[in-house]
């Protein structure tokens, strides 16, 4: 009986003493997903061979389309959280559209669409060094690829013309992680669900679609920000 009484005596004092609070370990990181817009305006009216200003004269000469792309990256290898490289494919779609004109100039019920929608294959570097050992939130990457620019165009209800436009394309951008603006909830989320972190970015696209060296393709380079040159903003999780 005595002993019985020492072994629940040991079990409630063990149950009374603090336990130490669990390290927090990330589940494993794979990849990124991706989705961000920003403004596209195609230089359409820069294509040799072509007569006039085409893509300005029928959608105005300021008018730029709204890009939305979705993107997603498989990170292959991770160097002791510094710097990450990765694989990714993306894929958007935009549209601009207005009035068409008749052959005397005036203005048709009918419209004429200008239908795009980019593809691209991308290598991906992240530099994650200063989120993951000094407490920064910032993550800086580059990305650079080749892309395939396939477009339509609609008149009357019907397709008036088609093709694709090859090219590449290069994008610097910089990353706000937001797991540490409340990390009990960040940490919650990733044994929940597997995702790692989540972040807002800015990033600079330089690209140029203009059917690598071949003439007969339809330009559809940016001209937002410079020559060959937009912007674009979203939100991403990392996995």
């Amino acid at each position: 009986m005595r002993g019985l009484l020492v072994v629940a005596a040991l079990t409630v004092a063990a149950c009374a003493l603090p336990r130490a609070a669990s390290a927090y370990v990330p589940s494993p990181q794979y990849g990124a997903f991706e989705i961000k817009f920003g403004p596209y305006r195609p230089n359409v009216d820069d294509e040799k061979g072509i007569s006039g200003t085409p893509y300005s004269d029928t959608f105005g000469p300021k008018e730029s389309m709204f890009l939305t792309v979705l993107e997603l990256d498989w990170q292959f290898f991770r160097f002791d959280n510094v710097i990450s490289f990765g694989v990714g494919g993306s894929f958007g779609f935009m549209q601009e559209y207005a009035r068409s004109k008749t052959v005397s100039g005036a203005t048709s019920n009918d419209y004429t669409v200008l239908n795009v929608m980019p593809f691209a294959l991308l290598g991906v570097i992240r530099v994650d060094v200063l989120a993951d050992q000094l407490g920064v939130p910032l993550v800086p990457y580059f990305k650079g690829g080749l892309n395939w620019y396939l477009w339509w165009i609609l008149g009357a209800g019907e397709t008036q013309e088609s093709g694709g436009t090859p090219g590449w394309q290069i994008q610097p951008g910089l990353a706000l992680r937001l797991d540490g603006f409340d990390k009990m909830s960040a940490r919650t989320f990733d044994n929940e669900t597997g995702v790692n972190h989540s972040f807002i970015f800015f990033e600079f696209t330089y690209a140029v679609v203009e059917g690598l060296g071949k003439t007969d393709h339809m330009h559809l380079s940016p001209m937002d920000l410079v020559p060959h040159g937009t912007f674009l903003a979203g939100l991403g999780i990392e996995f």
